[in-house]
């Protein structure tokens, strides 16, 4: 079996280390433009560059070592259908990204950075609280760690709406309502939140 390795953070040596203690058969190769020669049973990867896609269209499976497709949906159209893209759905992941996504959302609503700021400033000003009739959170990506996000800001905000891209990469709606703050949950190393007043 032949597994074609590729991290953009370029941090491949556990992954070999890995594979050579859990799957001694494989033979492991480290994705280079210049140097990788196919064909490839399996390819494990994050973010892949443009000039892997040849490659990843002859595979059998392509694994993730991220929770998320992200990185992996903007080649949608050169990766063929029939092959399979298998991710990480939690690791663990989902319940810290609730907490810190939470945190922000909070620090948001309470204008916590505007205090903070005028804080260093020597400045204090009693500022306006967000209501929580008018607060809304929309959170982008709803997949294992974008569902448990959304149920951990239920509680904080009086309308949540969620979006999910889908396979021709447009998003699925089921709410209604323009969110005051979106977060993005794409399942990546951290969340951010945009502001969108």
């Amino acid at each position: 079996m032949r597994i074609l390795l590729h991290r953009a953070d370029g941090n491949t040596g556990p992954w070999i280390e890995d594979f050579a203690r859990h799957l001694p058969e494989a033979r492991v190769e480290v994705w280079s433009e210049e140097h990788s020669q196919g064909p490839y049973d399996y390819a494990v990867v994050w973010s892949p560059p443009q000039a892997m896609l040849a490659q990843l269209a002859q595979v059998k499976a392509i694994f993730l070592t991220g929770a998320g497709v992200d990185a992996l949906m903007r080649y949608n159209d050169d990766i063929p259908a029939h092959i399979p893209v298998i991710r990480l759905e939690d690791a663990g992941m989902a319940a810290q990204m609730a907490e810190y996504v939470s945190y922000a959302v909070l620090r948001y609503f309470r204008r916590l950075d505007e205090y903070e700021a005028q804080s260093r400033a020597g400045v204090w000003q009693p500022l306006a609280q967000h209501e929580r009739a008018d607060f809304s959170v929309g959170v982008l990506g709803m997949g294992v760690l974008g569902s448990r996000v959304l149920d951990a800001l239920k509680p904080l905000a009086s309308r949540c709406a969620a979006g999910a891209a889908v396979r021709n990469r447009s998003m699925v709606w089921n709410a209604s309502t323009v969110p005051t703050v979106w977060i993005a949950s794409c399942a990546v190393a951290a969340c951010w939140c945009a502001c969108c007043r």
